[in-house]
């Protein structure tokens, strides 16, 4: 493809990727070919270039492991995100640095501790909500194996915020109406994304609100993650007030959705080539006392558990991360400039030999039989420093959760996964398997 716009150019003495159309940029390439466009720009230009995404997105692009001290936020913020996607994240905490991310990020933690998600009953809600849907998938053949995994795992969020189970229809089409957001196409009329996706965060918006009056109401009785939340406090005592709720449980739906859901796909696509590994799994979850209720249970899992790590680091739906330098940052001898929005490749370094050994293949073994602590590193795909995600526990326990829920559901009907042809990946807005992926249940008697 040839370039059309910074053909031979540099800024701040970094090269710019070439190739970018007008408009669009190199949206469009880096959709159908992420990973591909940057080893190949890595190769040619060093670890550190220029990206023109489109509609003015320009980033400097980072692959090297000295950028992750832009996650410390030191000198660096993620408050640019108030403009980039304000669409889709808001005011929540992802979007907010200082005095007020400090404190919702202080309200927040409690209730996403596994201490909190046990004492709020998540586990078992969780647990009832997969399994309901693992039973539907016995009586399927064949299925596209994203969308299942993405209607499991809506399911799932709005079962833990409160949302009756006959209304999840309704809530599932607004928030896919509202992830349309996501597409950074600047046109506003009626019918295109940008409307759609403004018009269904108002009816989310309005039915979040009810229910977190319905919660203060009862002055958050009852179980549940919502009855947690409107009860929690920062540091100096103030409690979330609704609008702040309101954008961090839609975040939450964005944020725990599409990245569970792509993970669990994942995982299901790597079971469906490898009949071992998944009489391996079938084994472990056969001889458990039943799919895991709390954190604290997980650990009767551990190749589950295993399958859950390699899945994110091989397969990352979070591909990058991006911060704005405001202070002095050095990464890999360079400067920074301050005012840079500054993109770490994620994807790539969850793939980096210096970290894995046969860091392209799908090997949950490497994790197993570890005698350290899981490092910082090995959970980037959750960030880190500041703005390290609040989810990590609940998708923990939920991936595996679906894991164990899976096998113990097909294995005893003599069921197992196959995967046909091997996906494309496809990588905006999040990283994950071409939806008309499908995956095959065989030894089914019918």
């Amino acid at each position: 493809m040839r370039s059309f716009r910074h053909r031979h150019r540099d800024k701040h003495g970094f090269p710019y990727l070439e190739g970018a159309l007008p408009v669009v940029g190199l949206m469009p390439r880096f959709y159908f070919g992420s990973r591909r466009l940057l080893d190949d720009a890595e190769r040619r230009l060093g670890p550190l270039f220029w990206m023109d995404l489109g509609f003015g997105a320009e980033v400097l692009m980072c692959r090297h492991l000295d950028g992750l001290v832009a996650l410390r936020n030191k000198t660096t913020t993620s408050t640019h995100y108030q403009v980039r996607a304000h669409a889709l994240l808001g005011d929540s905490l992802i979007t907010q640095d200082g005095a007020k991310h400090h404190h919702m990020r202080s309200a927040l933690n409690g209730p996403f501790t596994p201490k909190g998600l046990s004492a709020a009953e998540v586990g078992p809600i969780m647990a009832e909500t997969i399994e309901a849907c693992v039973r539907s998938w016995a009586r399927e053949r064949e299925l596209r194996v994203l969308a299942a995994t993405r209607e499991l795992a809506l399911s799932v969020i709005f079962r833990i915020i409160g949302i009756p189970p006959g209304d999840l229809g309704a809530w599932r089409h607004q928030y896919e109406e509202f992830v349309l957001s996501g597409l950074n196409l600047p046109i506003d009329l009626p019918g295109f994304p940008r409307w759609r996706g403004r018009r269904a965060k108002a009816w989310l918006d309005e039915r979040l609100l009810g229910i977190i009056r319905e919660a203060r109401e009862r002055h958050g009785g009852g179980g549940g993650l919502l009855a947690h939340l409107v009860e929690a406090r920062d540091e100096a005592g103030e409690g979330l007030t609704e609008r702040e709720l309101v954008e961090n449980l839609r975040l939450l739906a964005l944020a725990g959705h599409e990245t569970s859901a792509t993970t669990m796909a994942w995982m299901v696509i790597e079971l469906g080539r490898d009949p071992a590994r998944w009489r391996r799994l079938c084994d472990e979850a056969l001889a458990g006392d039943g799919v895991p209720q709390a954190p604290r249970e997980l650990k009767q899992y551990p190749f589950a558990e295993a399958l859950f790590r390699e899945a994110l680091r091989l397969h990352p739906p979070v591909h990058g991360v991006s911060r704005q330098v405001t202070g002095p940052l050095e990464v890999a001898g360079r400067t920074i400039p301050v005012g840079t929005e500054f993109s770490l490749d994620l994807d790539h370094l969850s793939r980096h030999e210096s970290l894995y050994e046969e860091p392209g293949r799908f090997l949950p073994e490497r994790w197993l039989g570890k005698s350290e602590a899981i490092s910082p590193v090995e959970i980037l795909q959750f960030g880190g420093g500041p703005h390290f995600c609040l989810g990590y526990h609940l998708a923990w326990m939920e991936v595996v959760q679906f894991a164990v829920a899976l096998a113990r559901t097909m294995a005893p009907l003599g069921l197992h996964p196959v995967t046909g042809e091997w996906p494309r990946t496809h990588f905006l807005p999040l990283a994950h398997p071409a939806p008309r992926t499908r995956i095959r249940w065989e030894g089914m008697d019918r």
